[in-house]
C-alpha cells in the first residue's frame, strides 16, 4: 500500500514538473518573440559616441544613403572586411559608411582603428543597445539604409569588395549619381 502511495505521488509529481516545464517554454518563446527589423521599414534611430567622443544620431545622415556596418575586433570576418569598407568610404557621392563597434572599450575600438588606419566612422554600442534595436545575432551585420531612412537590405557575414560596391550602388541617392 505504502509503495503505490509513494508510486502515485511520484507520477503525480513528475506530471507537475513536465506542465511547468511545457508552462515555461511556452511563456519563454512568447516573451523571447523580438520584432524583427525589417527590410522596407524606417531604420531605427540611435545616438552614439564616436571615437573622437562626439554623439551621433543615424538620422544625422538623413537624405544620405548609409551602409550601415556592425562589427567587433574580435570577429575575423569583420577584421577581413574592414580594410574593404575603409577603401570604399568615401567613393560614392551620397553614401556613408558607419562601423558599430559591437562591445568593445573605446580603447579598444582605437587601438584597431589605428592600427589599420581606418578613416570612415566608428561609433561606440558598448552598452549592445543598438544591437538589441536592430536584432544583431551575429558578426558582421549590414543594413543599406536609403536616402528616405529606410532598411532596403540586411546582410549576415563578411562583405567583398564588389558587395561593397553594389551595396552603395544600390542605395546611393539618384541625385549623387553621375
Amino acid at each position: 500500500m505504502e509503495r503505490a502511495l509513494r508510486s502515485s505521488w511520484t507520477r503525480a509529481l513528475m506530471l507537475v514538473l513536465i506542465l511547468f516545464a511545457i508552462g515555461y517554454a511556452v511563456f519563454q518563446s512568447l516573451a523571447g518573440k523580438r520584432e524583427e527589423v525589417e527590410v522596407g521599414q524606417k531604420a531605427p534611430d540611435f545616438a552614439l559616441t564616436n571615437l573622437q567622443g562626439q554623439t551621433v544620431r543615424l538620422s544625422d545622415y538623413g537624405g544620405t544613403g548609409v551602409l550601415l556596418n556592425f562589427w567587433a575586433s574580435w570577429c575575423d570576418p569583420c577584421v577581413n572586411e574592414m580594410p574593404l569598407l575603409n577603401e570604399a568610404y568615401g567613393q560614392l557621392p551620397g553614401v556613408e559608411i558607419i562601423a558599430v563597434n559591437m562591445g568593445e572599450t573605446k580603447e579598444r575600438a582605437s587601438e584597431f582603428a589605428d592600427r589599420h588606419r581606418l578613416k570612415l566612422p566608428i561609433l561606440l554600442d558598448s552598452q549592445g543597445e543598438v544591437k538589441k534595436q536592430y536584432k544583431i545575432s551575429g558578426l558582421p551585420s549590414t543594413f543599406l539604409v536609403d536616402d528616405k531612412g529606410r532598411i532596403v537590405q540586411k546582410f549576415s557575414g563578411e562583405l567583398s569588395r564588389s558587395d561593397i560596391i553594389n551595396f552603395m550602388e544600390r542605395i546611393q541617392p539618384k541625385s549623387g549619381r553621375n
